[in-house]
Protein backbone atom coordinates (compact mmCIF):
# COMPACT_ATOMS: atom_id res chain seq x y z
CA UNK A 1 0.00 0.00 0.00
CA UNK A 2 3.01 2.30 0.29
CA UNK A 3 3.54 2.49 -3.47
CA UNK A 4 1.98 5.43 -5.30
CA UNK A 5 1.33 3.24 -8.33
CA UNK A 6 -0.57 0.65 -6.22
CA UNK A 7 -2.61 3.39 -4.58
CA UNK A 8 -3.49 4.92 -7.95
CA UNK A 9 -4.46 1.52 -9.31
CA UNK A 10 -6.66 0.75 -6.30
CA UNK A 11 -8.20 4.19 -6.56
CA UNK A 12 -9.10 3.64 -10.21
CA UNK A 13 -10.57 0.23 -9.35
CA UNK A 14 -12.63 1.71 -6.51
CA UNK A 15 -13.93 4.44 -8.81
CA UNK A 16 -14.92 1.87 -11.45
CA UNK A 17 -16.68 -0.33 -8.87
CA UNK A 18 -18.60 2.62 -7.41
CA UNK A 19 -19.53 3.76 -10.91
CA UNK A 20 -20.80 0.30 -11.84
CA UNK A 21 -22.79 0.06 -8.62
CA UNK A 22 -24.40 3.44 -9.24
CA UNK A 23 -25.15 2.45 -12.83
CA UNK A 24 -26.77 -0.82 -11.64
CA UNK A 25 -28.80 1.07 -9.03
CA UNK A 26 -29.96 3.54 -11.65
CA UNK A 27 -30.89 0.63 -13.94
CA UNK A 28 -32.93 -1.08 -11.22
CA UNK A 29 -34.73 2.18 -10.44
CA UNK A 30 -35.79 2.36 -14.07
CA UNK A 31 -36.67 -1.34 -14.21
CA UNK A 32 -40.45 -0.73 -14.16
CA UNK A 33 -40.59 0.69 -17.65
CA UNK A 34 -38.14 -1.91 -18.88
CA UNK A 35 -40.24 -4.72 -17.38
CA UNK A 36 -43.28 -3.47 -19.29
CA UNK A 37 -41.36 -3.11 -22.55
CA UNK A 38 -39.86 -6.57 -22.40
CA UNK A 39 -43.21 -8.11 -21.36
CA UNK A 40 -45.01 -6.43 -24.25
CA UNK A 41 -42.28 -7.57 -26.62
CA UNK A 42 -42.72 -11.19 -25.54
CA UNK A 43 -46.51 -10.87 -25.79
CA UNK A 44 -46.30 -9.44 -29.31
CA UNK A 45 -44.12 -12.33 -30.46
CA UNK A 46 -46.49 -14.82 -28.85
CA UNK A 47 -49.54 -12.97 -30.23
CA UNK A 48 -48.31 -13.21 -33.81
CA UNK A 49 -47.78 -16.94 -33.40
CA UNK A 50 -51.18 -17.50 -31.73
CA UNK A 51 -52.97 -15.37 -34.31
CA UNK A 52 -51.37 -17.29 -37.16
CA UNK A 53 -52.29 -20.66 -35.67
CA UNK A 54 -55.83 -19.53 -34.78
CA UNK A 55 -56.44 -18.15 -38.24
CA UNK A 56 -55.21 -21.38 -39.86
CA UNK A 57 -57.26 -23.77 -37.72
CA UNK A 58 -60.44 -21.69 -37.60
CA UNK A 59 -60.26 -21.13 -41.36
CA UNK A 60 -59.95 -24.89 -41.83
CA UNK A 61 -63.12 -25.36 -39.75
CA UNK A 62 -64.89 -22.80 -41.86
CA UNK A 63 -63.77 -24.46 -45.09
CA UNK A 64 -64.83 -27.92 -43.95
CA UNK A 65 -68.20 -26.93 -42.36
CA UNK A 66 -71.41 -25.21 -43.46
CA UNK A 67 -70.82 -21.49 -43.66
CA UNK A 68 -74.42 -20.93 -42.62
CA UNK A 69 -73.85 -22.62 -39.29
CA UNK A 70 -71.50 -21.03 -36.79
CA UNK A 71 -71.58 -23.89 -34.26
CA UNK A 72 -68.66 -25.75 -35.76
CA UNK A 73 -66.65 -22.55 -35.90
CA UNK A 74 -67.35 -21.84 -32.21
CA UNK A 75 -66.32 -25.38 -31.37
CA UNK A 76 -63.12 -24.98 -33.32
CA UNK A 77 -62.40 -21.71 -31.50
CA UNK A 78 -63.01 -23.32 -28.08
CA UNK A 79 -60.81 -26.27 -28.98
CA UNK A 80 -58.05 -23.95 -30.09
CA UNK A 81 -58.27 -21.85 -26.89
CA UNK A 82 -58.26 -24.88 -24.60
CA UNK A 83 -55.59 -26.85 -26.42
CA UNK A 84 -52.83 -25.75 -24.01
CA UNK A 85 -50.80 -23.95 -26.64
CA UNK A 86 -49.51 -21.29 -24.20
CA UNK A 87 -47.88 -21.28 -20.78
CA UNK A 88 -49.97 -21.68 -17.66
CA UNK A 89 -49.65 -17.99 -16.72
CA UNK A 90 -50.90 -16.82 -20.13
CA UNK A 91 -54.54 -16.29 -21.05
CA UNK A 92 -56.21 -16.37 -24.49
CA UNK A 93 -59.63 -14.82 -25.11
CA UNK A 94 -61.97 -13.55 -27.79
CA UNK A 95 -63.31 -10.02 -27.17
CA UNK A 96 -66.25 -8.23 -28.74
CA UNK A 97 -66.23 -4.82 -30.35
CA UNK A 98 -66.60 -3.09 -26.95
CA UNK A 99 -63.55 -4.88 -25.64
CA UNK A 100 -65.46 -7.23 -23.33
CA UNK A 101 -64.24 -10.80 -23.02
CA UNK A 102 -66.85 -13.20 -24.52
CA UNK A 103 -67.81 -15.77 -21.93
CA UNK A 104 -66.83 -19.31 -22.87
CA UNK A 105 -64.25 -18.20 -25.44
CA UNK A 106 -61.30 -17.99 -23.05
CA UNK A 107 -58.30 -19.96 -21.96
CA UNK A 108 -57.12 -18.89 -18.51
CA UNK A 109 -54.91 -20.10 -15.67
CA UNK A 110 -56.72 -22.29 -13.13
CA UNK A 111 -56.56 -19.64 -10.37
CA UNK A 112 -57.98 -16.85 -12.55
CA UNK A 113 -61.32 -16.08 -14.14
CA UNK A 114 -61.86 -13.69 -16.99
CA UNK A 115 -65.60 -13.26 -16.47
CA UNK A 116 -66.46 -9.58 -16.76
CA UNK A 117 -62.93 -8.68 -17.89
CA UNK A 118 -62.64 -5.73 -20.26
CA UNK A 119 -59.81 -4.76 -22.59
CA UNK A 120 -58.67 -1.12 -22.30
CA UNK A 121 -56.71 1.00 -24.76
CA UNK A 122 -58.05 -0.81 -27.79
CA UNK A 123 -57.33 2.09 -30.09
CA UNK A 124 -55.97 2.04 -33.58
CA UNK A 125 -52.28 1.30 -33.64
CA UNK A 126 -49.98 2.59 -36.42
CA UNK A 127 -49.08 0.00 -38.99
CA UNK A 128 -45.76 -1.74 -38.45
CA UNK A 129 -43.25 -0.91 -41.17
CA UNK A 130 -42.76 -3.87 -43.51
CA UNK A 131 -45.89 -5.70 -42.30
CA UNK A 132 -47.87 -7.46 -45.08
CA UNK A 133 -51.13 -7.21 -43.10
CA UNK A 134 -51.15 -4.19 -40.76
CA UNK A 135 -54.52 -5.22 -39.32
CA UNK A 136 -53.03 -8.48 -38.07
CA UNK A 137 -50.23 -6.76 -36.13
CA UNK A 138 -50.56 -6.95 -32.31
CA UNK A 139 -51.81 -3.86 -30.48
CA UNK A 140 -50.78 -3.27 -26.89
CA UNK A 141 -53.54 -3.07 -24.30
CA UNK A 142 -54.45 -3.87 -20.70
CA UNK A 143 -56.97 -6.40 -19.44
CA UNK A 144 -59.03 -5.22 -16.47
CA UNK A 145 -60.20 -8.22 -14.41
CA UNK A 146 -62.79 -7.68 -11.64
CA UNK A 147 -61.25 -7.82 -8.15
CA UNK A 148 -57.80 -8.54 -9.58
CA UNK A 149 -54.91 -6.33 -10.78
CA UNK A 150 -54.92 -5.45 -14.46
CA UNK A 151 -52.56 -7.48 -16.64
CA UNK A 152 -50.78 -6.74 -19.91
CA UNK A 153 -52.21 -7.95 -23.18
CA UNK A 154 -51.99 -7.63 -26.95
CA UNK A 155 -54.92 -7.89 -29.34
CA UNK A 156 -55.02 -9.09 -32.96
CA UNK A 157 -57.99 -8.41 -35.23
CA UNK A 158 -59.74 -11.54 -36.55
CA UNK A 159 -60.00 -12.10 -40.27
CA UNK A 160 -63.18 -11.12 -42.19
CA UNK A 161 -64.19 -14.75 -42.77
CA UNK A 162 -63.84 -15.57 -39.07
CA UNK A 163 -65.76 -12.44 -38.06
CA UNK A 164 -68.56 -13.37 -40.42
CA UNK A 165 -68.70 -16.91 -39.02
CA UNK A 166 -68.80 -15.56 -35.46
CA UNK A 167 -71.22 -12.78 -36.27
CA UNK A 168 -73.65 -13.86 -33.57
CA UNK A 169 -71.06 -13.39 -30.82
CA UNK A 170 -70.06 -9.89 -32.01
CA UNK A 171 -66.42 -11.11 -31.86
CA UNK A 172 -63.77 -8.57 -32.86
CA UNK A 173 -60.29 -9.70 -31.86
CA UNK A 174 -58.27 -12.35 -30.08
CA UNK A 175 -56.11 -11.30 -27.13
CA UNK A 176 -53.11 -12.82 -25.42
CA UNK A 177 -52.73 -11.66 -21.79
CA UNK A 178 -50.04 -12.26 -19.20
CA UNK A 179 -48.87 -10.47 -16.00
CA UNK A 180 -45.76 -8.31 -16.40
CA UNK A 181 -42.45 -10.13 -15.95
CA UNK A 182 -41.30 -10.27 -12.33
CA UNK A 183 -38.25 -8.38 -11.12
CA UNK A 184 -36.50 -11.68 -10.54
CA UNK A 185 -37.05 -12.70 -14.14
CA UNK A 186 -35.72 -9.38 -15.39
CA UNK A 187 -32.68 -9.52 -13.12
CA UNK A 188 -32.07 -13.12 -14.10
CA UNK A 189 -32.24 -12.13 -17.74
CA UNK A 190 -29.95 -9.11 -17.35
CA UNK A 191 -27.49 -10.30 -14.70
CA UNK A 192 -25.26 -12.43 -16.98
CA UNK A 193 -25.02 -9.55 -19.44
CA UNK A 194 -24.34 -7.03 -16.69
CA UNK A 195 -21.68 -9.22 -15.09
CA UNK A 196 -19.99 -9.83 -18.40
CA UNK A 197 -20.03 -6.11 -19.27
CA UNK A 198 -18.83 -5.23 -15.78
CA UNK A 199 -15.92 -7.68 -15.97
CA UNK A 200 -14.93 -6.30 -19.37
CA UNK A 201 -15.09 -2.75 -17.97
CA UNK A 202 -13.06 -3.65 -14.86
CA UNK A 203 -10.43 -5.45 -16.94
CA UNK A 204 -10.14 -2.50 -19.32
CA UNK A 205 -9.98 -0.09 -16.38
CA UNK A 206 -7.21 -2.13 -14.73
CA UNK A 207 -5.14 -2.19 -17.92
CA UNK A 208 -5.62 1.53 -18.58
CA UNK A 209 -5.20 2.35 -14.88
CA UNK A 210 -1.93 0.42 -14.75
CA UNK A 211 -0.66 2.21 -17.84
CA UNK A 212 -1.68 5.63 -16.52
CA UNK A 213 -0.33 5.00 -13.00
CA UNK A 214 2.91 3.79 -14.57
CA UNK A 215 3.12 7.03 -16.59
CA UNK A 216 2.83 8.96 -13.31
CA UNK A 217 4.87 6.74 -11.01
CA UNK A 218 7.80 6.02 -13.35
CA UNK A 219 8.86 9.70 -13.74
CA UNK A 220 8.43 10.20 -9.99
CA UNK A 221 10.68 7.21 -9.30
CA UNK A 222 13.23 8.75 -11.68
CA UNK A 223 13.05 12.05 -9.79
CA UNK A 224 13.45 10.19 -6.48
CA UNK A 225 16.56 8.40 -7.77
CA UNK A 226 17.97 11.69 -9.04
CA UNK A 227 17.28 13.35 -5.66
CA UNK A 228 19.23 10.59 -3.90
CA UNK A 229 22.06 11.11 -6.37
CA UNK A 230 22.07 14.86 -5.69
CA UNK A 231 22.09 14.14 -1.94
CA UNK A 232 25.29 12.14 -2.49
CA UNK A 233 26.89 15.15 -4.18
CA UNK A 234 26.21 14.53 -7.88
CA UNK A 235 24.93 18.02 -8.75
CA UNK A 236 25.07 17.34 -12.50
CA UNK A 237 22.11 14.96 -12.22
CA UNK A 238 19.15 15.82 -14.48
CA UNK A 239 15.83 14.06 -15.10
CA UNK A 240 13.80 13.96 -18.35
CA UNK A 241 10.52 15.91 -18.28
CA UNK A 242 8.00 13.16 -19.10
CA UNK A 243 4.54 12.15 -17.91
CA UNK A 244 1.55 14.36 -17.05
CA UNK A 245 1.93 18.13 -17.05
CA UNK A 246 2.28 18.35 -13.25
CA UNK A 247 5.02 15.69 -13.25
CA UNK A 248 6.80 17.48 -16.13
CA UNK A 249 6.64 20.71 -14.12
CA UNK A 250 8.08 18.88 -11.12
CA UNK A 251 10.91 17.48 -13.25
CA UNK A 252 11.63 20.91 -14.75
CA UNK A 253 11.66 22.51 -11.28
CA UNK A 254 13.91 19.71 -9.99
CA UNK A 255 16.36 20.34 -12.82
CA UNK A 256 16.31 24.07 -12.10
CA UNK A 257 16.88 23.31 -8.43
CA UNK A 258 19.88 21.11 -9.15
CA UNK A 259 21.25 23.79 -11.46
CA UNK A 260 20.89 26.34 -8.68
CA UNK A 261 22.46 23.95 -6.16
CA UNK A 262 25.32 23.30 -8.55
CA UNK A 263 25.75 27.02 -9.13
CA UNK A 264 25.57 27.72 -5.39
CA UNK A 265 28.18 25.07 -4.67
CA UNK A 266 30.44 26.52 -7.33
CA UNK A 267 29.84 30.00 -5.94
CA UNK A 268 30.69 28.75 -2.46
CA UNK A 269 33.91 27.17 -3.70
CA UNK A 270 34.80 30.35 -5.56
CA UNK A 271 33.92 32.40 -2.50
CA UNK A 272 36.16 30.33 -0.25
CA UNK A 273 38.98 30.57 -2.78
CA UNK A 274 38.52 34.32 -3.16
CA UNK A 275 38.21 35.07 0.54
CA UNK A 276 41.29 32.94 1.20
CA UNK A 277 43.18 34.90 -1.44
CA UNK A 278 41.94 38.26 -0.14
CA UNK A 279 42.87 37.45 3.46
CA UNK A 280 46.16 35.78 2.64
CA UNK A 281 47.90 38.92 1.33
CA UNK A 282 47.21 41.27 4.29
CA UNK A 283 47.71 38.51 6.88
CA UNK A 284 51.05 37.58 5.28
CA UNK A 285 52.13 41.21 5.49
CA UNK A 286 51.03 41.48 9.12
CA UNK A 287 52.81 38.27 10.02
CA UNK A 288 56.02 39.18 8.17
CA UNK A 289 56.40 42.65 9.67
CA UNK A 290 55.41 41.55 13.16
CA UNK A 291 57.99 38.71 13.11
CA UNK A 292 60.61 41.10 11.77
CA UNK A 293 59.93 43.42 14.70
CA UNK A 294 59.97 40.59 17.22
CA UNK A 295 63.22 38.94 16.07
CA UNK A 296 65.02 42.28 15.83
CA UNK A 297 65.38 42.39 12.07
CA UNK A 298 63.74 45.81 12.22
CA UNK A 299 65.09 47.63 15.27
CA UNK A 300 65.40 51.24 14.27
CA UNK A 301 62.64 53.68 15.22
CA UNK A 302 61.80 54.65 11.64
CA UNK A 303 61.54 50.99 10.54
CA UNK A 304 59.39 50.10 13.52
CA UNK A 305 57.02 53.00 12.83
CA UNK A 306 56.81 52.07 9.15
CA UNK A 307 56.11 48.41 10.02
CA UNK A 308 53.46 49.46 12.55
CA UNK A 309 51.70 51.61 9.92
CA UNK A 310 51.71 48.70 7.44
CA UNK A 311 50.35 46.34 10.09
CA UNK A 312 47.62 48.87 10.99
CA UNK A 313 46.67 49.45 7.35
CA UNK A 314 46.51 45.73 6.58
CA UNK A 315 44.50 45.09 9.75
CA UNK A 316 42.03 47.78 8.72
CA UNK A 317 41.86 46.20 5.26
CA UNK A 318 40.99 42.82 6.79
CA UNK A 319 38.37 44.44 9.04
CA UNK A 320 36.79 46.27 6.08
CA UNK A 321 36.68 43.04 4.11
CA UNK A 322 35.05 41.15 6.97
CA UNK A 323 32.60 43.99 7.56
CA UNK A 324 31.64 44.11 3.88
CA UNK A 325 31.13 40.34 3.85
CA UNK A 326 28.93 40.50 6.92
CA UNK A 327 27.02 43.43 5.46
CA UNK A 328 26.42 41.63 2.15
CA UNK A 329 25.37 38.42 3.89
CA UNK A 330 22.90 40.23 6.16
CA UNK A 331 21.36 42.15 3.24
CA UNK A 332 21.03 39.00 1.11
CA UNK A 333 19.38 37.06 3.95
CA UNK A 334 16.90 39.87 4.66
CA UNK A 335 18.25 40.55 8.15
CA UNK A 336 18.85 44.22 7.33
CA UNK A 337 15.71 46.34 7.32
CA UNK A 338 15.72 49.29 5.00
CA UNK A 339 14.38 52.49 6.52
CA UNK A 340 11.17 53.67 4.90
CA UNK A 341 11.58 57.42 4.98
CA UNK A 342 10.86 59.97 2.32
CA UNK A 343 14.16 60.73 0.60
CA UNK A 344 14.70 63.78 -1.58
CA UNK A 345 17.19 62.65 -4.20
CA UNK A 346 18.23 66.27 -4.84
CA UNK A 347 19.49 66.43 -1.26
CA UNK A 348 21.14 63.00 -1.56
CA UNK A 349 22.86 63.84 -4.85
CA UNK A 350 23.98 67.24 -3.51
CA UNK A 351 25.54 65.56 -0.47
CA UNK A 352 27.33 62.90 -2.52
CA UNK A 353 28.50 65.55 -5.03
CA UNK A 354 30.13 67.56 -2.22
CA UNK A 355 31.85 64.44 -0.86
CA UNK A 356 33.43 63.56 -4.24
CA UNK A 357 33.97 67.11 -5.51
CA UNK A 358 37.48 67.45 -4.07
CA UNK A 359 38.55 64.03 -5.31
CA UNK A 360 37.25 64.77 -8.83
CA UNK A 361 39.07 68.12 -8.82
CA UNK A 362 42.35 66.48 -7.74
CA UNK A 363 41.96 63.83 -10.48
CA UNK A 364 41.20 66.44 -13.11
CA UNK A 365 37.78 64.94 -13.82
CA UNK A 366 34.67 66.98 -14.43
CA UNK A 367 31.66 65.79 -12.42
CA UNK A 368 28.13 66.74 -13.57
CA UNK A 369 25.09 66.00 -11.35
CA UNK A 370 21.61 66.56 -12.85
CA UNK A 371 18.33 65.76 -11.09
CA UNK A 372 14.94 66.12 -12.82
CA UNK A 373 11.42 64.81 -12.30
CA UNK A 374 9.78 64.03 -8.94
CA UNK A 375 13.03 62.84 -7.31
CA UNK A 376 11.26 61.66 -4.12
CA UNK A 377 11.22 58.04 -2.96
CA UNK A 378 10.61 55.99 0.16
CA UNK A 379 13.86 54.41 1.25
CA UNK A 380 17.00 54.39 3.36
CA UNK A 381 19.11 57.56 2.87
CA UNK A 382 22.34 56.01 4.18
CA UNK A 383 22.05 52.81 2.09
CA UNK A 384 21.30 54.74 -1.10
CA UNK A 385 24.29 56.96 -0.33
CA UNK A 386 26.35 53.76 -0.06
CA UNK A 387 25.23 52.72 -3.56
CA UNK A 388 26.14 56.10 -5.05
CA UNK A 389 29.49 56.10 -3.21
CA UNK A 390 30.38 52.70 -4.72
CA UNK A 391 29.39 53.73 -8.23
CA UNK A 392 31.09 57.13 -8.09
CA UNK A 393 34.22 55.60 -6.57
CA UNK A 394 34.48 53.19 -9.52
CA UNK A 395 33.69 55.93 -12.04
CA UNK A 396 36.37 58.31 -10.71
CA UNK A 397 38.87 55.46 -10.42
CA UNK A 398 38.52 54.48 -14.09
CA UNK A 399 38.11 57.97 -15.62
CA UNK A 400 41.38 59.54 -16.81
CA UNK A 401 42.25 63.21 -16.29
CA UNK A 402 40.18 65.42 -18.53
CA UNK A 403 37.29 62.96 -18.54
CA UNK A 404 33.75 63.41 -17.27
CA UNK A 405 31.55 61.64 -14.76
CA UNK A 406 27.83 62.30 -15.13
CA UNK A 407 25.13 61.52 -12.57
CA UNK A 408 21.51 61.93 -13.66
CA UNK A 409 18.09 61.19 -12.22
CA UNK A 410 14.85 61.30 -14.21
CA UNK A 411 11.34 59.85 -14.33
CA UNK A 412 11.49 56.62 -16.34
CA UNK A 413 7.73 55.96 -16.21
CA UNK A 414 4.93 56.72 -13.76
CA UNK A 415 5.99 55.39 -10.37
CA UNK A 416 9.63 54.68 -11.33
CA UNK A 417 12.80 56.78 -11.27
CA UNK A 418 16.00 55.98 -13.15
CA UNK A 419 19.45 56.93 -11.87
CA UNK A 420 22.54 56.69 -14.10
CA UNK A 421 26.21 57.04 -13.24
CA UNK A 422 28.38 57.22 -16.37
CA UNK A 423 32.08 57.77 -16.97
CA UNK A 424 34.32 58.34 -19.97
CA UNK A 425 36.88 55.71 -19.02
CA UNK A 426 38.25 52.80 -21.06
CA UNK A 427 35.08 50.74 -20.68
CA UNK A 428 34.59 47.17 -19.57
CA UNK A 429 35.19 44.16 -21.85
CA UNK A 430 31.93 42.46 -22.92
CA UNK A 431 33.05 39.19 -21.35
CA UNK A 432 33.09 40.87 -17.93
CA UNK A 433 29.71 42.66 -18.05
CA UNK A 434 27.54 39.65 -16.99
CA UNK A 435 29.73 39.12 -13.90
CA UNK A 436 30.12 42.67 -12.63
CA UNK A 437 27.75 42.23 -9.69
CA UNK A 438 29.18 38.91 -8.51
CA UNK A 439 31.09 39.03 -5.26
CA UNK A 440 34.90 39.07 -5.55
CA UNK A 441 34.70 39.31 -9.33
CA UNK A 442 37.41 41.45 -10.91
CA UNK A 443 38.19 41.79 -14.58
CA UNK A 444 41.01 39.69 -15.96
CA UNK A 445 41.65 42.40 -18.57
CA UNK A 446 43.83 45.41 -17.92
CA UNK A 447 45.43 43.70 -14.94
CA UNK A 448 47.97 46.44 -14.71
CA UNK A 449 45.44 49.20 -13.97
CA UNK A 450 42.90 49.88 -11.29
CA UNK A 451 40.64 47.00 -12.33
CA UNK A 452 42.65 44.99 -9.82
CA UNK A 453 41.93 47.32 -6.89
CA UNK A 454 39.32 46.57 -4.20
CA UNK A 455 37.73 43.34 -3.05
CA UNK A 456 34.99 43.08 -5.66
CA UNK A 457 32.18 43.42 -3.09
CA UNK A 458 31.01 46.99 -3.67
CA UNK A 459 28.85 46.26 -6.71
CA UNK A 460 27.43 43.10 -5.14
CA UNK A 461 26.37 45.11 -2.08
CA UNK A 462 24.94 47.87 -4.30
CA UNK A 463 22.81 45.37 -6.20
CA UNK A 464 21.32 43.94 -3.00
CA UNK A 465 20.54 47.43 -1.64
CA UNK A 466 18.79 48.44 -4.87
CA UNK A 467 16.80 45.21 -4.91
CA UNK A 468 15.83 45.74 -1.29
CA UNK A 469 14.29 49.06 -2.39
CA UNK A 470 12.26 47.33 -5.12
CA UNK A 471 14.51 48.31 -8.04
CA UNK A 472 17.03 46.74 -10.41
CA UNK A 473 20.56 47.64 -11.40
CA UNK A 474 22.59 46.88 -14.53
CA UNK A 475 25.54 48.18 -16.53
CA UNK A 476 26.29 49.01 -20.15
CA UNK A 477 29.71 49.66 -21.59
CA UNK A 478 31.53 50.21 -24.85
CA UNK A 479 35.26 49.76 -25.24
CA UNK A 480 37.11 53.10 -25.11
CA UNK A 481 33.81 54.99 -24.67
CA UNK A 482 33.14 54.57 -20.97
CA UNK A 483 30.73 52.67 -18.76
CA UNK A 484 27.25 53.53 -17.51
CA UNK A 485 25.62 52.03 -14.42
CA UNK A 486 21.83 52.31 -14.28
CA UNK A 487 19.43 51.51 -11.46
CA UNK A 488 15.74 52.10 -10.94
CA UNK A 489 13.80 53.04 -7.80
CA UNK A 490 10.04 53.21 -7.12
CA UNK A 491 8.75 56.67 -6.25
CA UNK A 492 7.24 57.66 -2.91
CA UNK A 493 3.75 56.72 -4.12
CA UNK A 494 4.65 53.04 -4.36
CA UNK A 495 5.30 50.51 -1.61
CA UNK A 496 8.84 49.12 -1.51
CA UNK A 497 10.13 46.03 0.30
CA UNK A 498 11.41 46.59 3.83
CA UNK A 499 14.16 44.00 3.62
CA UNK A 500 16.28 42.48 0.93
CA UNK A 501 14.90 39.34 -0.60
CA UNK A 502 16.40 37.04 -3.19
Amino acid sequence: MGSLQVRLLLTYLAIIMVTLMLAALSLFLQMGEYREQISYGNLEDLGRLVNSQATTEIQRAIDEGDPAEGGEVLLAVRQFLTAGRVASDTSLAIVDRQGRVISGLTSRPPDQTLDGAVVRDLKEQPATEGSADPAAEPRRCRLDIPERPAILCVSMALGPAILEALNETDASAIIVARPAASLGEIVGDLMPRLLFSGLIGVAAALVLGFAFSQSVAAPLRGIARAARSVARGNYRQRVPATGPREVRDLAANFNRMTEEVQRSQQTLRDFLANISHELKTPLTSIRGFSEAMLDGTIDDREGVERSARIISDESNRVLRLVQELLDLSRIESGQVSMQQEEVDLRELFGHVGEVFALRAEEAGVEMDVTVSGGARILGDFDRLEQVLNNLLDNALRYTPAGGTVRVTCRDLQPGTLQVTVGDSGPGIPPVDLPHLFERFYRSTANQGNSHRKGHGLGLAISREIVRAHGGEIWATSEQDHGTTFVFTLPTAGRTTPRAAAR
